[in-house]
């Protein structure tokens, strides 16, 4: 099963900057890893997307960089936030079909994964 999301969304899951709301960041990773997470399990379940790296987000991942390029800001600032907002607005802003990783990898791991990098549990032990 795929869902379609743009660039712009993406952007949030690789950079780890919002580019539009949490609500599109809960979308991406509950379809993802075919889950309903909590707020403290969206950057585990980003890193362990990361780990698996599925032939698509390398795709991003290029396409994001190749704009990165083009920006004139090349240090991680807001001015430079804003430069790229503003080129997946108005230039360059395609859609990815996104499977589920399921789909794809071996995900009976994924639940070990989140228990294992859990920072609330770390924190109660």
């Amino acid at each position: 099963m795929t869902k379609q999301f743009s660039l712009l969304q993406l952007f949030s899951l690789l950079d780890g900057r919002l580019s539009t709301d949490i609500g599109d960041v809960y979308e991406m990773l509950n379809h993802i890893c075919d889950d309903s997470l909590m707020t403290h399990h969206l950057p585990i379940a980003g890193n362990y997307l990361k780990e698996k790296n599925p032939k698509w987000l390398s795709e991003v991942k290029e396409k994001l960089s190749t704009i990165q390029a083009l920006c004139p800001i090349k240090e991680r600032t807001p001015d430079q936030f804003k430069w790229l907002m503003r080129y997946f607005q108005t230039k360059d802003n395609p859609t990815y079909a996104v499977p589920q990783l399921k789909d794809e990898f071996d995900t009976s791991d994924f639940i070990d994964y989140m228990l294992d990098n859990s920072l609330l549990l770390k924190k109660m032990a």
